[in-house]
């Protein structure tokens, strides 16, 4: 009951997500006062928001509870996000975007950790792929709502998606129990461990390198998200629907053999997954240079295998923090690997666009192998065995139900 509630969580916020983004620029610039490059700020305040936030947010939710954290956050999303049906000046625009921002910023690792509270260790994977595939689902449907709430107004958007994480935030408190009868890890008590957790954190090699990797694969998908239409357009002509439909397609793949691929995962050694997930979606970024060879089915071919890339890698890398993670902090931990997000967000785009002035685009999609190897190397040298205990994580591997 509670697992399958926060699958409900999950979906309405990928929901709300995919009502809002496809929609956000066109808002800025007719309701919301900012024209031009400005209307960009409202995602670089987001960003600012949930990359400052998301530490602080995961230490804060060990703290108080992961599920008390989780309504916190639904909740602040709510009516944040909610409240920009009202809003019409850019000043509180921009402000209620960094506060949601900072809500959010907690709301992703405070759910895994709890999904982690829920299973055993063996069984995470399989968990956290279900969470992927009821995310794509609002991926793929979020946009469509959005459609029809600009049919009546351009604001809409924004309370169709304060409805939706305010079914979130109800969820959150009728589905899902207490930490207490969940069983939860050992609350932080006394600030200076509070502190002495970030410490840790700092000094943690192979956080660090799940980091380090995790950022590198981040920044590569975002030459396709974001870049994508202006450098695959220099390799093969490409409408914005056919380049719309590659993302429906990554998004019905994962749909469709997550679950699957999550089965295969579960019982082979944890770092050949991250090692072969990582290569796999720097190969296939990188097949989309040949896309002037063979026109749109290889750009079809190269998004299915960087897809299935990250089926192997998100699940596995998810399971391996939540199992890694020192008791009690478990939700910090995820914060910490949830900022890779933000660093390929802030690094990504002018990356891409930078790379392919400088040289010709197919490089850009070329230099994603390696770039993908390296990072398969650091997570797969991050889930190795230790060369000798660390005595800052030797109590890792927090108790989940059996």
């Amino acid at each position: 009951m509670a697992f399958r509630g926060l699958l409900v969580v999950r979906l309405l916020g990928a929901l709300a997500g995919g009502v809002m983004l496809p929609f956000v620029i066109l808002w800025a610039h007719r309701v919301g006062g900012l024209s031009g490059a400005a209307a960009g700020t409202l995602f670089l305040v987001q960003a600012v928001g949930e990359f400052t936030g998301g530490l602080v947010g995961g230490a804060l939710a060990d703290r108080i509870g992961h599920r008390r954290m989780l309504l916190l956050s639904t909740t602040g999303m709510a009516l944040g996000y909610g409240s920009l049906f009202l809003v019409h000046q850019p000043v509180p625009a921009l402000g209620l975007f960094l506060a949601a921002g900072l809500f959010e910023s907690a709301f992703h690792p405070t759910i895994a950790a709890l999904i982690g509270d829920l299973h055993a260790d063996e069984d995470l994977p399989h968990a956290y792929g279900l969470t992927r595939v009821v995310a794509s689902v609002g991926g793929v449907v979020g946009p469509i709502l959005g459609a029809a709430a600009v049919a009546l107004s351009l604001s809409g958007v924004f309370a169709v998606a304060g409805v939706l994480l305010g079914g979130a935030a109800l969820t959150v408190l009728v589905a899902v129990p207490p930490d207490r009868v969940i069983g939860p890890e050992t609350a932080e008590t006394d600030t200076k461990e509070a502190y002495g957790a970030f410490a840790r954190i700092l000094r943690d090699r192979r956080l660090a390198l799940l980091i380090l990797g995790g950022s590198l694969l981040s920044i590569t998908f975002t030459w396709w998200q974001a870049d994508g239409l202006v450098l695959l357009n220099q390799v093969h002509p490409l409408g914005t629907t056919a380049y719309a439909a590659l993302f429906v397609i990554d998004a019905l793949a994962i749909v469709l053999f997550q679950i699957p691929v999550s089965r295969w995962t579960r019982r082979r050694d944890i770092g050949r997954m991250l090692f072969l997930g990582a290569a796999l979606q720097g190969v296939g970024l990188a097949g989309f240079a040949a896309a002037g060879l063979g026109g749109y089915p290889v750009l079809v071919a190269a998004v299915l295998v960087v897809s299935l890339g990250m089926m192997i890698s998100g699940p596995t890398t998810s399971a391996f923090i939540t199992r890694y993670a020192p008791p009690g902090r478990s939700a910090t931990y995820q914060a910490a690997l949830s900022t890779t997000q933000d660093i390929g967000a802030a690094i990504g785009p002018t990356s891409g666009l930078a790379l392919g002035r400088i040289g010709a685009p197919a490089l850009v999609w070329i230099s994603a192998l390696p770039l993908g190897l390296l990072a398969g190397l650091a997570t797969a040298r991050a889930a190795g065995p230790p060369s000798r205990p660390d005595p800052h994580t030797a109590t890792a591997g927090s108790a989940h139900p059996s």
